[in-house]
C-alpha cells in the first residue's frame, strides 16, 4: 500500500504540476490575493450544515460542533479568496429576509478570529427551492404536502426542491472582495418546460405539475464580485443528484437540464428569463467560473451506473460533457486531484489517468466519484489547484478532518487575473 501511495503521489505531480500541493500534507500557502494576481477560490459541500450545528458555539460565541469545526479547519488551511458553500441551511425561522445570515455566523463562529482566523467579509445568498412547498402532488401520491409534513420525506417529495424544511441543502458564498448582490441574476422559478430543448419526462407528470414544476432543485445564480480591479462571475448551482426514481429518469432528466441551464446561459438564452422578469443570456465580456456539487459525473468505464449515483446520458453525452467539451470553459480537472481519492475505497490498486481519473474524485460515494467542480472561462488561466483529500499516510490529521466534514471534499484552484 505503502509502495502504490509513492506511485500515485509522483504521478500527481508530473501531471498536476503546482496543483501537487494540495496532496503534500500543509503546503497550501497562504490566500494569494488579487494583490498578487490571482485568486483562490474554493467549493466545499460540507454534509447537511444544518442551523443547529452553526449555532453550537462556546460562552465565547466560538464554534464547537465536530463536523462544523472539522470542515472549518480545512477551509482555515486552504485560505480561499471566495468561498461556495453547497447543503448550509438558510434559516427561514431567524429571518426570511435575511439568507445568508447562516453564512455570516459560520464565518464567524468557525472561520473568523485565532492566528489563521479568514477574512471574509462579504456573503451571498438568494432564495432556494429546497424545501419549498409547491402546492402541487409533484410525488403522485394523492396529495399535496402541507406545513404538517415539516420534517417529513412527504414535505420533501411536494416542495420545489427535496428538502423536509424550508431552506435545508442550500447554498451561500462568502469572499473577501465586494459581491455585487443587485446586478446577480437567479433563476430560482424558472419553470422546467420553458428550458429550451428540455427533457421533461413527458406524460410521466399530472398535466398541472409538468405545467408548473421549476427546473432548478435550489437555484441557478449569476453573481458578480469584484475582483482585482474587474469583475468576475460565479456561476453557483447544486442540481439534484441523478437517480433515486424510476425508469422514468426524472431525477437524471432534471440534472441534465440543469446543467444544460449554465449552456444556454452561454449561448445567447434568449428564451430564459430570470427572477426579475429580464430575458436573455449571459452578455458580459467579463471571465467567469462554473461552480458546485453538480452531482454529475463523468462515464466511467470502471464502475457499474446501475446504482443511485448512476450517470444518465441524453442527447449523446453525460450531464457534465455539456460544461466539459464547452468552448469557453476549460476543464480543471488536471490540476483538482488528490492521492486520497486515488486510492479510496480501492480493493485493488487503481491506474491513475483515463479512462477513469480516480485521482479526480470529490466524494465518497461508491469507489469515488467526481462531481464537485470550478470550471473557469478559457480566458483564465489556472496557475494550481487541488482536492483536499489527503491519505492517513500522508497526514492522518488533516485525513480526519475531511472524513469528520462531509462526504464531499474541498475543492479549490488559484486563478489568475489580468
Amino acid at each position: 500500500m505503502k509502495v502504490r501511495l509513492g506511485l500515485a503521489a509522483v504521478w500527481i505531480a508530473a501531471v498536476a504540476g503546482t496543483a501537487c500541493d494540495s496532496q503534500t500534507s500543509t503546503s497550501y500557502g497562504q490566500a494569494p490575493g488579487a494583490s498578487a494576481g490571482k485568486v483562490r477560490i474554493a467549493l466545499f459541500n460540507i454534509r447537511e450544515l444544518r442551523t443547529e450545528k452553526i449555532l453550537d458555539v462556546d460562552v465565547e460565541g466560538r464554534g464547537r460542533h465536530p463536523q462544523a469545526l472539522a470542515a472549518a479547519r480545512i477551509i482555515r488551511r486552504i485560505r480561499p479568496d471566495i468561498l461556495v458553500l453547497n447543503e448550509i441551511d438558510h434559516d427561514y425561522g431567524a429571518d426570511s429576509s435575511d439568507l445568508d445570515l447562516n453564512a455570516r455566523r459560520f464565518r464567524d463562529a468557525y472561520l473568523a478570529g485565532g492566528d489563521d482566523g479568514l477574512d471574509l467579509p462579504h456573503s451571498y445568498a438568494a432564495a432556494n427551492n429546497t424545501g419549498i412547498l409547491s402546492g402541487l402532488d409533484l410525488d403522485g401520491d394523492g396529495r399535496a404536502a402541507t406545513d404538517t409534513d415539516r420534517g417529513e420525506r412527504a414535505h420533501g417529495n411536494d416542495s420545489w426542491g427535496y428538502g423536509s424544511y424550508p431552506g435545508e441543502y442550500s447554498m451561500a458564498v462568502l469572499s473577501r472582495f465586494p459581491i455585487r448582490a443587485a446586478e446577480a441574476r437567479t433563476f430560482q422559478k424558472l419553470r422546467w418546460l420553458e428550458l429550451p430543448g428540455n427533457h421533461l419526462p413527458r406524460g410521466h407528470f399530472a398535466p398541472d405539475v409538468e405545467d408548473g414544476l421549476r427546473l432548478s432543485s435550489k437555484s441557478h445564480w449569476d453573481l458578480p464580485i469584484e475582483v482585482g480591479g474587474g469583475l468576475l462571475h460565479l456561476f453557483v448551482s447544486h442540481p439534484t443528484p441523478q437517480g433515486f426514481d424510476g425508469p422514468e429518469d426524472k431525477n437524471g432528466r432534471r440534472n441534465f437540464d440543469e446543467i444544460k441551464l449554465w449552456v444556454e446561459y452561454l449561448d445567447a438564452g434568449e428564451a430564459l428569463v430570470d427572477d426579475r422578469g429580464s430575458t436573455g443570456g449571459y452578455a458580459s465580456l467579463s471571465p467567469f467560473v462554473v461552480i458546485g456539487d453538480l452531482n454529475a459525473a463523468p462515464l466511467n468505464p470502471e464502475r457499474s451506473d446501475d446504482g443511485p449515483f448512476r450517470t444518465s446520458v441524453y442527447d449523446g453525452m453525460a450531464a457534465i460533457d455539456q460544461l466539459l467539451r464547452h468552448p469557453r470553459i476549460q476543464d480543471s480537472g488536471p490540476f483538482a486531484v488528490s492521492s486520497g481519492g486515488l486510492v479510496h475505497n480501492a480493493e485493488l490498486p487503481r491506474t491513475p489517468g483515463p479512462p477513469a481519473y480516480p485521482e479526480r474524485s470529490t466524494s465518497v460515494f461508491g469507489d469515488g466519484a467526481r462531481i464537485d467542480y470550478i470550471l473557469p472561462s478559457r480566458d483564465l488561466e489556472i496557475l494550481a489547484g487541488g482536492v483536499f483529500w489527503p491519505t492517513a499516510e500522508e497526514n492522518p490529521e488533516e485525513a480526519g478532518w475531511a472524513d469528520e466534514a462531509s462526504d464531499h471534499r474541498l475543492v479549490w484552484l488559484d486563478l489568475g487575473l489580468d
